[in-house]
């Protein structure tokens, strides 16, 4: 029996498989091989596969029988894979992009494409790579080039471990009036970093404010792009509100100090709501 890392082994024809070619891709590399060999390869669990022996001729009513041992020919196959983006190849992995992120129907997921080369014995030579399929794979997939595999953790978790909330901060305060523009910014930074061991590497999150999305307790709601997310609003009535901040988050990397990276995709947070108090101010006659 042969697992993901396997040497499969049919009618003195070698398939060569990566580690990380799911079961059921290898169930069907195996079984056309077999079939055109006409021998049998039964499921022996695990995503392996046990060669059993010949497929009699059909009609033929004969049993199956053991393989014998071959001096066939033998076929050396590699396997490679790069996110699906403009630029990757069997030669370099390159970078994720969102081609590759975001077409997968599993979330954290990303799509590869898989690049195959054989081995000519006659010219003693690897024949060129030529992309064959494509796959969606996890980041602890172990055919995943570490230099890949930590992007797209960072990619996997960055929603996760983005959680600072900004707090609304108001002026006036603490009582602000009706119909005066009612100034509001947030009390989270503009960007801060969050240090992370993934898959044994130092990496460092770089979380910048991207939009700031103000719910003013009315029933209103504002978007800004200023620093600290400053927005002006005012209020029609009198009355007791909570206001809070939307934050969208995008991202930078750097692994063990390396140069940055961009993240694809973004993060949000959402405040705790601070309570404004809206009064109506009442006009006074005074004697001069």
């Amino acid at each position: 029996m042969i697992g993901l890392r396997a040497t499969v082994t049919c009618a003195g024809l070698v398939l060569m498989t990566a580690p990380a070619i799911p079961p059921s891709q290898l169930a069907s590399a195996v079984e056309q091989t077999c079939l055109k060999d006409k021998t049998v390869c039964t499921g022996a669990g695990n995503g392996g596969f046990e060669l059993t022996g010949q497929r009699p001729n059909e009609g033929s009513g004969s049993d199956i029988k053991p393989v014998a041992t071959s001096s066939g020919p033998t076929v050396r196959r590699q396997t490679r894979y790069a996110p699906t983006c403009t630029g990757n190849s069997a030669y370099d992995s390159g970078v994720l992009c969102n081609a590759a992120v975001e077409t997968c129907p599993v979330a954290g997921e990303v799509r590869f494409w898989v690049w195959s080369r054989t081995f000519d014995e006659d010219l003693n030579d690897w024949i060129n790579w030529r992309l064959v399929d494509t796959v969606c794979l996890g980041a602890d997939d172990p055919a995943i080039d570490p230099a890949i595999a930590v992007p797209m953790t960072v990619q996997r978790e960055f929603a996760s471990v983005v959680v600072l909330q900004g707090e609304a901060e108001v002026s006036p305060e603490p009582d602000t009036l009706v119909n005066i523009p009612t100034v509001f910014t947030t009390s989270a930074p503009a960007s801060y970093d969050i240090p992370l061991t993934l898959l044994g590497q130092d990496v460092v999150i770089t979380a910048t404010a991207h939009r700031y999305t103000w719910h003013f307790g009315d029933g209103e709601t504002g978007t800004s792009t200023a620093p600290r997310g400053r927005i002006e609003h005012e209020y029609a009535k009198a009355a007791t509100v909570g206001a809070y901040v939307v934050i969208e988050w995008s991202g930078t990397f750097r692994v063990n100090g390396g140069a940055s990276q961009p993240i694809t995709g973004t993060a949000t947070t959402t405040g705790l709501p601070t309570q404004v108090e809206v009064k109506q101010a009442r006009a006074e006659l005074v004697r001069d």
